[in-house]
């Protein structure tokens, strides 16, 4: 019971965070819209692989963390006009 309240206050999060990404005013609110809505499903992803009891889900949830990180890291650098990124 507790887990699914935190499930549905998660997406209800999620949905507040994609609006950001939608009616952001410049890039810097895409950006940080998008870490936002990446944090959360991978929120989700976890407890759902606590529910389940599939561990499996958790080497899932890492490996997207990781590619977020890097996609993140990626377009910052391109919006600020590094040459070189990482």
């Amino acid at each position: 019971m507790f887990l699914n309240i935190i499930i549905i206050l998660l997406m209800i999060a999620s949905a507040f965070s994609s609006l950001v990404v939608l009616k952001g005013k410049n890039k810097w609110e895409w950006l940080l819209g998008c870490s936002l809505v990446s944090a959360k499903i991978n929120m989700l992803i976890i407890i759902y692989a606590f529910i389940s009891n599939k561990t499996f889900y958790l080497d899932i949830a890492l490996v997207y963390v990781i590619l977020s990180y890097i996609g993140i890291t990626v377009l910052a650098d391109y919006m600020v006009g590094r040459k070189k990124a990482c």
